[in-house]
């Protein structure tokens, strides 16, 4: 029996390492721009994957703590979290975000479909309507969305720090190479 719950993990934790891997792929352009030897680029991926993993416990965690507060039912995170990581699975299409110009839009549209999978898998774990299983999905996502961007922002810049030491490069960020294609498009 444990043996079967210990492997009931593995599809949910795979899903969630392969998206953050995915999405580091499209990413590609960084790592090459800044010269990421092999190694590096491979732990980068690793590291990639791990974070995503890191955010899928977080928004469980959020999932929990919505779900106490919305519907009034105390969940355990280790009941939420198998449903929280598969719902990453769009992100298996991370890869796409370094297509010129629709890669930001693609990325958009990867972050509504996981939310869209996130209400459908929640649904049944919450025992809960249709609407009530929406507004603590979408609560949690949005609160996932918040802390993701308030880690991104100064000073913190947490995934720019994290890049900056396993890559082992001070150079160039996706903002960085953002910032150099607006200024080059005004002049």
């Amino acid at each position: 029996m444990e043996e079967t719950a210990r492997l009931g993990w593995v599809v949910p934790v795979s899903v969630a390492v392969v998206a953050g891997t995915s999405l580091m792929l499209g990413q590609w352009a960084i790592l090459a721009i800044n010269r990421v030897g092999r190694w590096r680029t491979l732990l980068t991926l690793a590291i990639s994957g791990l974070g995503m993993l890191l955010t899928g416990v977080i928004e469980a965690l959020l999932v929990a703590l919505c779900g106490w507060m919305l519907l009034g039912r105390s969940l355990r995170v280790a009941v939420l979290l198998p449903s929280v990581l598969i719902a990453f699975a769009p992100y298996w299409l991370g890869f796409l975000v370094l297509l010129p110009y629709s890669g930001p839009g693609i990325a958009r549209a990867l972050k509504v479909w996981h939310l869209l999978i996130l209400w459908a898998l929640l649904r049944p774990v919450l025992d809960a309507s249709a609407t009530g299983a929406l507004a603590v999905a979408a609560t949690a996502w949005l609160a996932t969305q918040v802390l993701g961007l308030l880690a991104d922002r100064p000073p913190i810049r947490l995934r720019e720090r994290v890049f900056r030491l396993v890559s082992d490069s001070a150079g160039w960020t996706g903002r960085d190479l953002m910032e150099s294609a607006a200024m080059g498009q005004t002049r």
